[in-house]
């Protein structure tokens, strides 16, 4: 049964983020509905990645095994012209067999993305941060990520993952003004890792002295800074 590897785009506005639930809106429900009334079966459709509610996507990694004879072209269209407007599926190629998006992934990259003007157009997708920021200590707070860690001070308490280590592969903050993106790569997140590490550099920018090493080393997650809002995070890229 041939396996299909999606690439997918969405805004994450209207969304109870992307793994399905009952009586609720979600990005996984749209892409199987669309998948099931194109190719007439009932199937699995997997995530790389579980974007939460409000949580966007350039970059989302989708796989399902079909039976279907439509090439890879002819899917796309079909699978683009039954979404809504909020998904647009870029990309679709056969993968090797039993490829799966969620357990093949080697890495994900998230942005969450600060803005440092006051908008009336982006209010709602980036975090407005108006007051002077010292950057240099941001970055080095940053260079303490690196590497394979304990993440537990930033998960949330929804976060039933028995072992809360992840391994930081790149971690950077990019200035594009008015733009600033903090820029994390990991082979996996926790539940809210990504926003509480964002609102803790934060913390850091404003002049707080805290040790981002000491923060985590403490396993402790009322030393993190606040968990930021979903509707400036992205999910950007998944490698494998």
């Amino acid at each position: 049964m041939p396996t299909f590897k999606l690439i997918l785009e969405y805004d994450g506005t209207a969304f109870f983020g992307w793994q399905i639930q009952p009586d609720r809106r979600t990005v996984q429900g749209e892409l199987r509905r669309a998948i099931e009334e194109t190719t007439g079966e009932r199937l699995t459709v997997t995530g790389a990645g579980r974007t939460d509610a409000g949580v966007h996507a350039v970059g989302q990694v989708a796989s399902f095994a079909s039976m279907t004879r439509l090439s890879p072209t002819v899917l796309l269209r079909a699978l683009n012209a039954r979404l809504p407007r909020d998904i647009r599926i870029r990309r679709i190629d056969e993968a090797p067999p039993r490829f799966n998006a969620r357990f093949d992934a080697k890495s994900r990259t998230y942005h969450y993305l600060f803005i440092r003007r006051p908008t009336a157009l982006w209010r709602s997708y980036y975090y407005l941060v108006t007051a002077g920021l010292d950057v240099a200590a941001m970055r080095a707070a940053l260079g303490e990520l690196v590497g394979e860690r304990d993440f537990t001070t930033f998960a949330s308490s929804r976060d039933d993952s028995p072992v809360k280590t992840c391994r930081v592969i790149r971690a950077e903050l990019v200035e594009t003004p008015p733009l600033m993106t903090l820029a994390v790569t990991a082979d996996h997140f926790l539940h809210h890792m990504m926003r509480s590490l964002a609102g803790t550099l934060l913390e850091i920018g404003r002049g707080k002295s805290r040790s981002m090493a000491e923060i985590i080393a403490a396993r402790d997650s009322s030393r993190a800074g606040a968990t930021l809002p979903p509707y400036a995070l992205y999910l950007m890229h998944v490698g494998y």
